[in-house]
């Protein structure tokens, strides 16, 4: 088990570096990626090979130690802490479906990964990305609008024209003898 979170820490890093690398170009191509992205609003949004961060990526970061996530995805642009001096945010920007987004991962008081939010940007749609998230999960949103996984809840909002994804850790109900299962 060891072995294979090894190895799959070691193909997540390689794609967030082949992504920052893929950054680097010049000024005039990054000028045609930007107003194709603003015509993206008709358009299916489908994984682009200069995404440095896949929305499938991020669920297996839920329920996992900081440590996990800074070793995958380095420092973050920000962080926030606690009055008592933990750590309870990390900012990073990246591109998902050839969007550029932000996201933002919160950690509980066991220093473990709790929520993410991901921000697209004003040129992304609400049914682009409820689109992306079914086809992603292999299923309807429920009567709520939200998705649950083994591993999160998944609830998309707008707000001022931002599209954002929140993935909530997802906890078991207590039953009556509040015990969870």
């Amino acid at each position: 088990m060891k072995q294979f979170r090894r190895f799959f820490c070691l193909f997540l890093s390689a794609v967030l570096i082949s992504g920052i690398l893929a950054g680097c170009g010049n000024k005039k191509s990054d000028d045609a990626d930007a107003a194709s992205a603003n015509n993206a609003s008709s358009e299916t949004l489908t994984i682009q090979d200069d995404d440095t961060m896949h929305l499938n990526m991020l669920f297996s970061l839920m329920s996992t130690p900081d440590n996990g996530v800074t070793e995958l995805l380095g420092d973050g642009n920000h962080q926030k802490y606690n009055a008592d001096g933990t750590l309870s945010q990390r900012e990073y920007d990246g591109i998902v479906y050839g969007q550029k987004v932000s996201f933002t991962v919160s950690y509980n008081e066991y220093n473990d990964v709790d929520s993410i939010y991901v921000t697209f940007g004003k040129s992304v749609t609400k049914e682009q990305v409820i689109h992306a998230m079914t086809e992603l999960l292999g299923r309807e949103p429920n009567d709520s609008g939200a998705w649950t996984t083994d591993t999160a809840t998944v609830n998309i909002t707008q707000s001022d024209g931002y599209i954002c994804i929140t993935l909530k850790q997802y906890e078991a109900e207590a039953t009556e003898d509040s015990h969870q299962y």
